[in-house]
């Protein structure tokens, strides 16, 4: 019987359950690690200490921006062993996201699990006494450059003028000084402007009057130093050839373009011994050089366009585009129109006899006009009691089209919209890109509008461009580039880029191709642009467009509109009142982009 029972206890005691595999523990310490909670990490460890220690300090040196663990299975290797996986992710902001799998090695001490300690839990490249860093290369920028691969932003050392009020014991004098300095450089600068400014703020921030590059700056800098309390601080910017080099246009491209030119800064995350000495690159991603971001604009050009608008007191633009290509050669306005937003691309207006390209197209297609057809050019017309005339009532009597549209004849142009479809004139217009809308990447440009008219006296009026009719400087210069290409050239600001639009322009017949480019060499030749005949083989349309101002008086826009060679152009003054304005803003412009 005793040894029965001896037997029986023996067998009770090897009987006795086996540990659970370490599953809870190694999602704790996954958790608590993810978590930033060393010390609880380090507790399901078997040195919770130094565990604690390495995770911590390799988080402090990682800084990473989000951090996860996670567990993956275990695998029971013995009574008292185990081992898991876990996948370790860092996303560390400027060195983007590092991912690895890690070999964690459990023991049961104590009836209980705990990962047997090594730095290799933290990586499996790991070293004893070693830390893990992340070292930066940086990228190279992009630069942006014309055409011509001329660099349009260098760095430029530009000064700020710094008034300091608590250094500055006479406020209006130093104001009135100032403003004698610099308003040649910036002429809205007022002596009772600067001291308010000045007035207003804070003591220890200051304030700037104005920031000069270098060139201005020391042509001023001895007075400048010679005023107590003013001081002029340097940093180099990067700026465009001058302050007004299209600043319209570099205003909306320059965000993508440096979105473009910027490079992403290369990452390593190394290995280190206890003096900071790399070890083992244990990831690695190269720095990448920003682009080369290509605008389509001619420097030449644009600054022939910025000077020519710069002359001008009213609200003006001009727009070039090369017909062969859709490439926009220049965009300029000057302040005035600055003041109203980017009026260039933008701006909306009546179109005025400019329109007459289009109302020629539509009788073309529409009533078989050529440009020898014989029409009536009445100084007068009167459509349902609506009277037309025509500019001071010149009457022609009846001549072919290329005379009236050359003499700019509003009642002929009409008569002929006013024979039409009611929709001929918008359809006529699509073909010229007036009522689509364009996606330009870099710019946001608007076309105007050509509605169907809803009245023939409505009809009548859009046919020379002051009914319901509106263009933009830019759509005005694609209006030209397209009877210099014979189609609608697809415009384009950055190389490389697609420009896409909301439908595509219907196709333009073969018989307003080649008559188009007839008509407006007679605006050169004998009609309202022999002034500029000085420019050889140059295409013209001119307009006019009345408005009312608040206070009910009439003014006209002014336009001047065509091509010379591959360089379709539109000039543009609000309230210009005659193109004999635009024809002149239109030959100082030429003039300087041909080099004439």
């Amino acid at each position: 019987m005793l040894l029965g029972l001896l037997l029986l206890l023996a067998g009770c005691t090897s009987a006795a359950p086996k540990a659970a595999d370490p599953t809870t523990e190694a999602t704790a310490y996954a958790a608590a690690w993810e978590s930033s909670d060393f010390v609880g990490a380090g507790a399901l460890t078997t040195d919770a200490a130094a565990a604690a220690q390495l995770l911590k300090q390799i988080d402090l040196d990682l800084s990473p921006v989000e951090f996860t663990v996670k567990p993956g299975p275990i695998t029971r290797t013995s009574d008292v062993a185990a081992s898991s996986t876990a996948t370790v992710s860092w996303s560390l902001g400027t060195a983007e996201t590092w991912t690895y799998d890690v070999t964690w090695n459990w023991v049961l001490r104590n009836s209980a699990w705990r990962l047997s300690w090594s730095s290799t839990a933290v990586h499996p490249q790991l070293g004893a006494q070693q830390g893990l860093v992340v070292r930066l290369t940086k990228a190279t920028d992009g630069s942006i450059v014309d055409r011509n691969d001329a660099q349009i932003v260098n760095p430029t050392r530009v000064y700020s003028v710094l008034v300091l009020k608590d250094q500055v014991a006479d406020i209006p004098g130093t104001a009135a000084a100032l403003a004698g300095l610099l308003a040649p450089f910036e002429p809205s600068l007022t002596a009772d402007g600067i001291a308010a400014g000045i007035a207003a703020a804070e003591p220890d921030v200051g304030y700037t009057v104005l920031n000069l590059r270098e060139d201005s700056f020391v042509t001023v800098e001895s007075q400048l130093a010679g005023l107590a309390g003013v001081s002029t601080p340097s940093e180099i910017r990067n700026l465009p050839p001058s302050k007004n080099f299209a600043k319209s246009l570099l205003s909306q491209v320059t965000p993508l373009a440096t979105e473009l030119m910027t490079g992403t800064t290369g990452w390593r995350i190394v290995t280190v011994d206890t003096t900071g000495a790399e070890l083992t690159t244990l990831a690695e991603q190269a720095a990448k050089p920003g682009q080369k971001v290509t605008l389509t604009i001619d420097t030449l050009v644009q600054q022939a366009a910025d000077s020519a608008v710069a002359g001008q007191s009213l609200p003006s633009a001009i727009v070039a585009i090369q017909p062969s290509s859709g490439e926009i050669l220049a965009v300029a306005q000057n302040a005035a129109a600055d003041a109203q937003g980017t009026l260039a691309l933008t701006g909306r207006y009546p179109p005025g006899s400019i329109f007459k390209i289009i109302t020629a197209t539509a009788g073309i297609d529409g009533a078989g006009l050529t440009p020898t057809t014989s029409l009536p050019c009445p100084g007068k017309w009167v459509v349902d009691s609506r009277p037309i005339s025509n500019a001071h009532d010149f009457d022609l009597g009846t001549v072919d089209l290329t005379l009236a549209f050359a003499k700019s004849c509003n009642t002929t142009f009409a008569q002929i919209a006013a024979s039409l479809p009611a929709d001929a004139l918008n359809a006529a217009a699509k073909e010229y890109g007036v009522g689509l809308d364009f996606d330009v990447k870099g710019i946001i440009t608007l076309t105007g509008q050509s509605p169907t008219a809803d009245s023939v006296v409505q009809q009548a009026e859009n046919g020379f461009g002051q009914g319901t009719d509106l263009v933009s400087p830019f759509s005005a210069a694609l209006m030209a580039a397209t009877v210099a290409h014979g189609s609608m050239p697809m415009p384009v600001l950055i190389r490389g880029t697609e420009t896409t639009v909301d439908q595509p322009a219907p196709a333009r017949s073969a018989a307003a191709t080649s008559a188009l480019p007839v008509l407006m060499a007679a605006v050169t030749a004998e009609g309202t642009g022999k002034s500029l005949q000085s420019f050889g083989d140059i295409k013209l349309k001119t307009g006019t467009a009345e408005f009312a101002d608040e206070t009910g008086t009439i003014h006209a826009h002014a336009w001047t509109i065509g091509y010379v060679g591959d360089l379709a152009f539109a000039s543009f003054i609000a309230g210009g009142e005659d193109s004999i304005n635009t024809n002149g803003l239109t030959e100082t412009f030429l003039s300087a982009a041909l080099g004439r």
